[in-house]
């Protein structure tokens, strides 16, 4: 696993913030992305306690190789309502006129499998051969959901993308969005802001995952294009090339 996050050629402060982590002895892993909602209070401390929590959880969480797939998932969804109940607490004692909040998207991968749970509009991304590149995740923005809801979104609907309808913190309860999958032997995965998908196609994505040598590499790769457009927001990426010797 590799990521980086870069502040942008446009923004004052970087609001992103990302982790990996290998527990010693352990035959899984933890990945997470999360982008600090912009112009909210404190988006980057938002992004910071997601990341924080969850990877100390992971850490201390008890586990052995027979541990069912379903127990993962309630540890990553109660994990993730636990941090949301703990930024949403803060914003309500503070009285933040706008509450600090964040997307996150974080994945398990275990030896047979991969476990992600999302909320925003942070995506994962699988890279296969047989099927290219196909996102994973849902975006909870007020955009998406009007398109996933109508089938259509009209030319004249003044909905901004960045509007996000499901995220940690500004609301008291939060479920996140958990998809199980196997895990394919020569699949490599993306997580990343919408600092990255927002501004590289899927084409190019798909591109650099599949050639690059190892994930610092293609870390490196995305970074650049995002740079080269622009970078018009934060740019965080973490690859993860689960078979990489």
């Amino acid at each position: 696993m590799a990521g980086e996050s870069n502040l942008g050629l446009r923004r004052r402060r970087n609001e992103d913030n990302f982790c990996c982590f290998i527990p010693p002895k352990r035959d899984n892993a933890l990945s997470v992305v999360a982008d600090g909602v912009g112009g909210h209070a404190d988006g980057g401390i938002a992004s910071l306690v997601c990341c924080r929590d969850l990877s100390e959880a992971f850490r201390d969480w008890p586990q052995n190789k027979t541990m069912p797939i379903e127990d993962t998932a309630n540890f990553l969804r109660n994990t993730i309502k636990a941090i949301n109940k703990k930024i949403f607490d803060r914003n309500y004692f503070e009285q933040v006129k706008r509450p600090m909040s964040t997307t996150i998207v974080s994945a398990v991968f275990s030896r047979e499998t991969v476990l992600l749970a999302s909320a925003g509009d942070s995506r994962m991304y699988e890279f296969h051969p047989d099927n290219g590149l196909v996102q994973l995740t849902t975006d909870h923005s007020f955009s998406a959901e009007f398109a996933r809801e109508h089938g259509f979104l009209p030319p004249g609907l003044k909905v901004s993308k960045n509007l996000i309808a499901r995220a940690v913190g500004p609301r008291s309860d939060l479920e996140p969005e958990i998809h199980i999958l196997p895990r394919r032997r020569e699949s490599r995965f993306l997580l990343c802001s919408d600092g990255v998908s927002g501004f590289v196609s899927s084409e190019l994505l798909a591109d650099i995952i599949s050639e690059a040598e190892n994930p610092r590499q293609a870390v490196g790769q995305i970074m650049r294009s995002v740079l080269l457009t622009g970078a018009r927001d934060n740019i965080t990426a973490l690859a993860v090339f689960p078979d990489f010797e």
